[in-house]
């Protein structure tokens, strides 16, 4: 059997999955991930440890599936965005621990461009590369020796894995750090330069499925092409095959709203952004498709905050516990700042009508309606019309679905494999090595609609932000 294989290098886990020419997943492995906060709004991650679990869980996938690395046609990658890391080129190995997109370290210097205008936000990798470039001294002596290199998650595996010949991205990617201009579909040089930094640092932007290399025989047992790259959100979106005015929402550690404008750049509302989707390789491919996205800073994050706090005994028990509570309470899910439209990093969770007889499935009751109702503010924001496709971790719970169709007004369509992220880096992948791969991925059946009355739902929302308004005076 030939398959291809799918590397989802995620903000909490890595997960690979095997994929046939039916679409049918075969095999999927799973790791959890790392993660440090060494000072206030720092999250960081270790980038070889990245490249290793990679590596074992795909070893692992070919083992539970009893196929060779030969049965292999290609790997794509997907992975967290804007995640920043720097390495050496003279030595392949990383100058220091991987800056994360929720890292809120340059919040400071985030809220200058915004008083000027300027709608940036802390997850974009501009700033954290200034200010790498201007505090960390081995990345300052690399940058004087000429061997520094600074990429996203999927410029460093596609580095790592293809034993450091390969230098590139993809515009999913370039376009989620800031340096992207969407007119040319390359570097800004502009914009490169004023967060103090040179196109020379920065990876080739490629095609989303460009052939990158191959893994060395010597890492797997048998080369292995590595054969695209995409930001998680464009690869889940990929697998459903987006056009022009279809949306879908993943749900995982943060939860991501795209709504497909084609292959037109439309004007982004504020505190949203207009985005790449893909580029595809070949002389017939389609033109750049892009998209206009929202963000709930801390969905599936949320959850295992609860999970942590002890409110949950675990992620799978959500739905049994949202069903014992009686009264939700006010939650905003800000746990690493507000995403969209609002963007401030500095804003903190906060739980509100709590009484006497308040329960611990109330609490998580009203973090599942607080995640729903910050996805129905983006749905309002970007304009989504009637129905959204949803996958990702989070999406398995049928609670969170209907409070999302309920909040937003709109009907849900799950994903029948979640996975999806997965599935797209798995697709794309195959279409640069011409292996016909169908497309598997689908909706479940029974697409959930709202429930709730009109006068109901706008009663909801109402509380809602009347406590993300405090949320924002604080």
């Amino acid at each position: 059997m030939t398959v291809v294989a799918g590397i989802d290098v995620g903000t909490t886990s890595i997960r690979v999955g095997l994929f046939d020419s039916e679409g049918t997943r075969v095999a999927v492995a799973q790791k959890r991930l790392s993660i440090s906060y060494p000072f206030d709004g720092a999250v960081e991650q270790d980038p070889i440890e990245m490249r290793d679990v990679s590596v074992d869980l795909l070893l692992r996938a070919l083992a539970d599936s009893r196929l060779s690395p030969d049965d292999v046609a290609a790997v794509g990658i997907a992975n967290q965005r804007s995640t920043v890391v720097a390495w050496d080129s003279a030595t392949g190995f990383p100058l220091r621990p991987a800056i994360g997109w929720q890292d809120t370290r340059t919040a400071a210097r985030v809220a200058e461009f915004r008083a000027n205008g300027i709608p940036l936000n802390t997850s974009a990798s501009c700033s954290k590369v200034e200010w790498l470039l201007q505090n960390d001294d081995g990345v300052k002596e690399a940058r004087q020796a000429g061997t520094l290199r600074i990429g996203t998650v999927d410029s460093w595996l596609t580095h790592a894995l293809t034993a450091e010949r390969s230098f590139v991205t993809d515009p999913s990617n370039a376009g989620a750090t800031g340096f992207y201009d969407l007119a040319s579909g390359d570097w800004s040089d502009f914009v490169v330069e004023m967060f103090g930094a040179d196109v020379s640092l920065l990876p080739t932007v490629a095609a989303t499925n460009k052939l990158a290399g191959a893994m060395p025989a010597d890492l797997l047992g048998s080369p292995v092409p590595v054969a695209a790259r995409a930001g998680d959100q464009q690869a889940a979106g990929f697998a459903h095959g987006l056009t022009a005015g279809a949306a879908k929402l993943t749900l995982g550690t943060s939860a991501m709203l795209d709504l497909s404008t084609g292959s037109t750049v439309a004007a982004a509302p504020d505190g949203t952004y207009a985005l790449p989707l893909w580029r595809l390789d070949g002389p017939s491919a389609p033109p750049d498709q892009f998209c206009l996205e929202g963000s709930v800073n801390t969905a599936g994050a949320t959850i295992e905050w609860l999970v942590s706090v002890g409110l949950l005994a675990e992620p799978s028990a959500l739905d049994r516990v949202v069903a014992g509570s009686r009264s939700p309470v006010g939650f905003v899910p800000a746990l690493s700042g507000l995403g969209s439209p609002a963007l401030d990093p500095e804003a903190r969770g906060l739980i509100g009508e709590i009484c006497l007889d308040t329960t611990a499935a109330d609490l998580v009751a009203g973090a599942v309606q607080g995640i729903a109702a910050r996805v129905a503010i983006i749905a309002d924001t970007i304009n989504v019309g009637d129905t959204v496709i949803v996958d990702g971790g989070l999406s398995r719970s049928r609670h969170m679905l209907a409070a999302v169709a309920d909040l937003t007004g709109r009907t849900v369509h799950p994903a029948a494999d979640p996975e999806t992220t997965l599935r797209g880096a798995a697709m794309l992948a195959a279409s640069s090595v011409g292996f016909a791969m169908d497309n598997d991925s689908g909706v479940v059946p029974d697409p959930i609609g709202p429930s709730m009355k009109a006068d109901q739902r706008e009663s909801i929302m109402a509380r809602y932000q009347a406590f993300e308004a405090a949320v924002r005076r604080l």
